[in-house]
């Protein structure tokens, strides 16, 4: 869909994939490494690269703007941290720099020193399959039901949203949307509601 644009930002670790997909205009998230020089990084080789967050959104919905605005509430920049679960934001053209460079200035005088780093996007690197919707794999009574292929789980809506909602996301608009598009069973959503009613994950540290 042509109209659908990208952005990256390394919110600190993988686990806040969820948190991007409770945004509505966020379509599909994926994980992965960039940030680095060095090629074909591995979870167990990244090198010199960061855990990123890619975010497939519809402009129309959701501006760039507020998905920066989102980043810097959901992560404290403050903290130090290596390189590979540093704060980023990878930029992927003049408009998203000029507004990544302009909320950073707004972060560095409220926070002081942060280690958030900002830079153009050289290449996204997919993280192992094990990586992707991590909250969404954990719950496996859900997880094994649907039976979906790995690239599915990578870069699917259904998946995305499903990883929002088994870290503890209750808005069910999207799920009660995606259930007809998909034909999911009323047994099956009620699940999925049930347990992000009940919170989630209590590990996530993205809510």
């Amino acid at each position: 869909m042509a109209y659908l644009e990208r952005a990256y930002f390394g919110l600190q670790c993988f686990w806040g994939e969820s948190a991007w997909a409770k945004l509505k205009g966020v379509v599909v998230t994926r994980v992965g490494y960039a940030g680095g020089k060095q090629p074909n990084p591995t979870y167990k080789n990244i090198k010199d690269h960061t855990e990123i967050t890619e975010i497939t959104f519809d402009p129309k919905v959701i501006e760039y703007s507020k998905l920066t605005n989102f980043f810097w509430k959901h992560h404290n920049p403050a903290e130090r941290r290596k390189k590979q679960y540093q704060s980023a934001i990878l930029y992927v053209n003049d408009d998203q720099k000029k507004v990544a460079e302009e909320t950073l200035k707004v972060a560095k005088d409220k926070h002081g020193d942060i280690e958030t780093y900002i830079e153009p996007l050289d290449k996204f690197y997919q993280a192992e399959d094990y990586h992707q919707k991590y909250w969404f794999r954990q719950k496996k009574i859900l997880f094994d039901e649907l039976s979906l292929l790995d690239t599915q789980v990578a870069e699917g809506e259904l998946a995305t949203k499903l990883n929002a909602y088994c870290a503890g996301f209750q808005d069910f608009h999207d799920l009660e949307r995606l259930a007809k598009e998909y034909g999911l069973k009323d047994s099956f959503v009620n699940k999925v509601k049930d347990y992000a009613l009940s919170g989630g994950d209590p590990r996530n540290c993205h809510a």
